[in-house]
């Protein structure tokens, strides 16, 4: 899914880097920038502002969501607690189960009076040019795409993709949602089933919720995306679409919510334990010092000087070449590239463990990701990293998925920790991709609990029943090990993924990975 598998691997990637110059301009627009709203007084978010430590009024509280039900359910009822303004900022959002129920909450926000801003990268967005124009109508909300194709017919989508390369390259990434700028959502989690255990292809992923100071720097983030010149109001975007009625939509999303209702998640959902604990406010949150950390939305633009630059990735380098102990990295889709053997190596030369778990041949759902990503195993490896792959778990039964009878995991994850007191969650990967082209965020908390409930959750996923781990046989040659089986080649995967695999190998992308 990422970046709609790279623009078909980058629709044959020397064409596409040979177009990398042409960066053509945005549709011109004229609109009054908005910013976030003052916290509101009164209401159940503002009651879990009254457990912050009295000695630190800086402190946020926050809560991991490992798991895809809870995750879902923080979304749908931080939704309905918001009171005075919703904005939400995300690279893909489906039009699937999980994005009606979303939509229907947000209109239902919208229609008691709350102001919501959604921000959509536009290559990632996948609801139909009707529905998204429709819910822009509604007077309480204003949705506004990010970076996008200047020619909207299905026709000529594509070939505009093509001579507009050297601009729309670059992407928003980001994943937040922030309510009555009180509390946030951030991780790696995009709108669509398979973040949230409802499709074939189950994503292990991880989010933070947090309430407190840390939302109202998330806000600021999105403020400063949302009035960003790349960011074009969908009335501009689909000036000539059309455009359905606000009471047929309402009606078509009461529906889906209604169907939805008696489904096992669903009710899953509504009787999991922190479901219940959200909503009656008594939810156990860690509190700490954290801060937002977020490339500006220059980066992404072609125009600008600051174009490409690795901001966040820089920053997220330098806490790595402080660590002490130990490091724990998950990154779904993982190109260290040299530089980045080099200083994970680094790490390791002056005292620390480093430790990665990624995708696996038979996990991964970019292909062309794996291939750029498998030369570096061997020298990492020998530098003493360590390494894991993840499982396809279904096939192996060890963890099924509960709500789809068949399911392959898959890891999107992208968290670390360091030295098990301070823990990063959010949107990059360790690629060029997310280092250089992409915008991408996330939160860095200073929270000792934590960070041992994060590293608890890394030790799990790279149990024998969760992973592969990585070793060097004999003449440096690559083993795959659980505790009962040892791979001298990719486990698990089909004559045909390795094929595909070796041939993409061949092609001059890893940049755009």
């Amino acid at each position: 899914m990422r970046l709609k598998k790279y623009l078909l691997v980058g629709s044959i990637s020397a064409l596409f880097i040979g177009l990398t110059a042409c960066a053509t301009p945005l549709p011109e627009h004229d609109v009054s920038p908005s910013y976030a709203i003052d916290v509101p007084a009164q209401g159940l978010l503002s009651t879990y502002m009254r457990q912050q430590p009295v000695d630190d009024l800086k402190k946020s509280g926050f809560y991991m969501l490992d798991r895809g039900v809870d995750a879902l359910s923080a979304r749908l009822q931080l939704i309905d607690m918001t009171e005075t303004t919703l904005d939400l900022q995300y690279y893909i959002y489906s039009g699937d189960v999980t994005g009606g129920l979303i939509a229907e909450r947000i209109l239902a926000a919208a229609d008691r009076g709350v102001r919501v801003r959604i921000l959509l990268d536009d290559i990632g967005n996948s609801m139909s040019d009707k529905a998204v124009a429709t819910l822009d109508r509604h007077t309480n909300i204003e949705l506004r795409l990010f970076n996008p194709v200047s020619m909207r017919n299905k026709w000529f989508k594509l070939p505009s993709k093509i001579v507009e390369f050297g601009r729309i390259n670059n992407r928003m990434h980001n994943k937040l949602m922030v309510a009555d700028n009180l509390a946030m959502i951030t991780g790696g989690r995009n709108i669509g089933d398979e973040y949230y255990t409802l499709s074939e292809r189950d994503f292990q992923d991880i989010d933070l919720l947090g309430i407190g100071p840390i939302s109202q720097e998330a806000s600021e983030s999105f403020d400063a995306f949302w009035n960003s010149p790349l960011s074009i109001p969908a009335s501009v975007v689909y000036e000539n679409a059309k455009q359905g009625t606000l009471n047929r939509m309402r009606k078509g999303l009461a529906s889906h919510r209604e169907r939805q209702a008696q489904k096992p998640y669903i009710q899953a959902m509504e009787d999991s334990s922190f479901s219940k604990s959200l909503i009656e406010g008594r939810l156990k949150l860690y509190w700490g010092h954290s801060d937002w950390l977020a490339d500006p939305p220059s980066k992404a633009d072609a125009h600008s000087p600051n174009s490409e630059d690795p901001y966040l990735a820089r920053i997220l380098g330098n806490h790595l070449l402080d660590v002490h102990s130990e490091v724990l990295m998950k990154s779904a889709y993982f190109i260290p590239g040299q530089r980045g053997v080099e200083a994970l190596t680094g790490v390791v030369a002056q005292g620390a463990d480093v430790s990665v778990l990624t995708n696996s041949l038979a996990t991964t759902d970019v292909l062309a990701v794996h291939s750029s990503y498998a030369p570096y195993r061997v020298p990492l490896l020998k530098g003493g990293v360590k390494l894991w792959e993840l499982q396809p778990m279904a096939a192996k039964q060890t963890r099924p998925n509960t709500f789809i009878s068949e399911s392959v995991a898959s890891l999107h994850a992208k968290s670390f920790v360091f030295d098990r007191y301070k823990l990063f969650i959010g949107s990059i990967n360790i690629d060029p991709r997310s280092i250089e082209l992409n915008t991408e965020a996330g939160v860095m908390v200073y929270q000792k609990e934590l960070s041992e409930k994060l590293a608890d959750l890394f030790q799990r996923w790279t149990e024998d029943d969760y992973a592969f781990e990585l070793r060097l046989g004999e003449g440096d040659r690559l083993e795959w090990h659980t505790k009962d089986q040892t791979w001298t080649s990719e486990p698990e995967a089909g004559r045909i993924r390795r094929f595909m695999s070796w041939m993409l190998d061949w092609l001059p992308i890893e940049d755009q990975l």
